[in-house]
């Protein structure tokens, strides 16, 4: 369920593009969809859901870094490594300057140590307008960097929004833009990470 960022109603609704059909009319009329129009600009964000109540629009990509109530990074050593010995970190990040680190072992889903720190909430967000920056911008700006390893670690870099979505951004730790970021983050909260 997508719940609006500004009012915080469950009321909200799908935004539908482009020339609609009698029956896209008729699901507007009642209240399950909104219309967005005919014109879009390619490769730029642009509003995907509405708030009924309130007829506030956004997409998660246009909201503003404030919005971001959790950043959830998960490192997973591949390579030459059995699955018992493969080590995964897991961190989260949470506007109040709430940082957790989790390490597990092998393919158990319990954590073998958890450790927790807290930075400024400033710090947070400085994380986030970073990765939100790069989330928002159009295709032709965004200038993202993807580096690959066939053996190494990769990641799994997940951002909640105060609509209930998430962006989930994969690849390899290997000096790309998402996980250089977030890796001289933790390194700056975590030093023995």
């Amino acid at each position: 369920m997508v719940i609006c960022p500004k009012c915080r109603s469950t009321k909200t609704v799908p935004i539908l593009y482009g020339y609609p059909s009698y029956e896209a009319f008729e699901a507007a009329e009642r209240g399950e969809i909104l219309l967005g129009g005919c014109e879009m600009i390619d490769g730029m964000p642009h509003e995907d859901y509405g708030c009924l109540e309130c007829r506030y629009r956004w997409s998660k990509e246009l909201l503003p870094a404030t919005k971001i109530t959790k950043i959830r990074y998960k490192v997973v050593e591949n390579g030459l490594c059995t699955l018992d010995s493969q080590k995964t970190w897991v961190y989260e990040f949470y506007p109040d300057g709430k940082c957790i680190e989790y390490f597990y072992q092998g393919q158990d889903r319990r954590y073998q140590f958890k450790t927790e720190e807290k930075v400024s909430d400033k710090k947070f967000y400085k994380l986030a307008c970073r990765l939100q920056k790069i989330i928002g911008a159009p295709l032709w700006e965004k200038n993202v960097v993807e580096g690959q390893v066939c053996d190494g670690c990769n990641y799994e870099l997940q951002i909640t929004y105060a609509d209930k979505r998430k962006e989930i951004i994969k690849g390899d730790v290997a000096g790309g833009t998402f996980d250089s970021i977030l890796e001289k983050f933790i390194h700056s909260i975590f030093p023995e990470s």
